[in-house]
């Protein structure tokens, strides 16, 4: 089980917080360019399962597979779908959209089920807390810059968020994601005072952000919070 969180989050990590806008574009251009995104993954996920590499990850038939072999078929495997939605968007003009970009992660992260040792079986299915909480605070800032692009990209046609804006988002989701793993509940008053000073910045327009992206991201920092929470002190 912790080698399938463990590898989420180095798929998180390779395919939105480290991957910088030069292999974004060489990826979707040339066959080399895939192969360096690819291997920003293999080395994330060798550095977050190195330790599981030399065990047997499940059994295929009568074939034993070990960790090995699953990483690296888990590795081509995320070659082939990345490629393919290049080659969906490029040559068959396939829409690069909310659902393209959705259901390319969902293929992936069910690679990553399908090729690593899981059980749904009581404390077997719940992850380090480490792991889970970096993998909630990635989703918050980096995955969801991403996502929020394809929602307005699709609902209000906007083009990808400049540099101030982008960031500014970030800093401002990771802050209200942030709240929710203080002790106590005197962190509620200063998430109510947080969010006040971020309906204000819109209010006077110092940060241009459509509805969609403000509000979207309040309830999304708020909804992975809420988990994280649960997760890091339980009920």
């Amino acid at each position: 089980m912790e080698i399938f969180w463990r590898l989420f989050l180095a798929h998180l990590l390779a395919d939105f917080t480290f991957q910088t806008d030069y292999i974004n574009r060489a990826k979707r251009s040339a066959v080399s360019g895939m192969l360096l995104h690819v291997f920003t993954h293999a080395v994330f996920s060798y550095i977050l399962v190195r330790d599981y590499l030399g065990q047997v990850w499940f059994n295929l038939f009568s074939l034993q597979v070990s960790g090995w072999f699953a990483l690296l078929a888990l590795m081509t495997v995320h070659f082939g779908v990345d490629e393919l939605r290049v080659y969906l968007i490029k040559k068959l003009k396939y829409p690069d959209s909310t659902f393209s970009f959705l259901a390319d992660q969902f293929a992936h992260a069910y690679a990553i089920f399908m090729f690593t040792p899981f059980s749904f079986s009581g404390a077997d299915f719940i992850p380090e807390k480490w792991v889970f909480l970096l993998s909630c605070l990635v989703i918050v800032t980096h995955f969801a810059t991403v996502f929020f692009y394809f929602l307005e990209k699709d609902f209000l046609e906007a083009s990808f968020p400049g540099f101030d804006q982008k960031y500014f988002m970030i800093f401002e989701r990771a802050v209200i994601w942030a709240f929710f793993m203080m002790p106590g509940n005197w962190w509620i008053a200063l998430l109510a005072l947080w969010l006040v000073q971020f309906f204000y910045v819109k209010r006077k327009r110092i940060m241009d952000v459509s509805s969609l992206n403000f509000y979207g991201s309040i309830v999304f920092s708020c909804i992975f919070g809420l988990i994280s929470r649960f997760v890091y002190y339980g009920f």
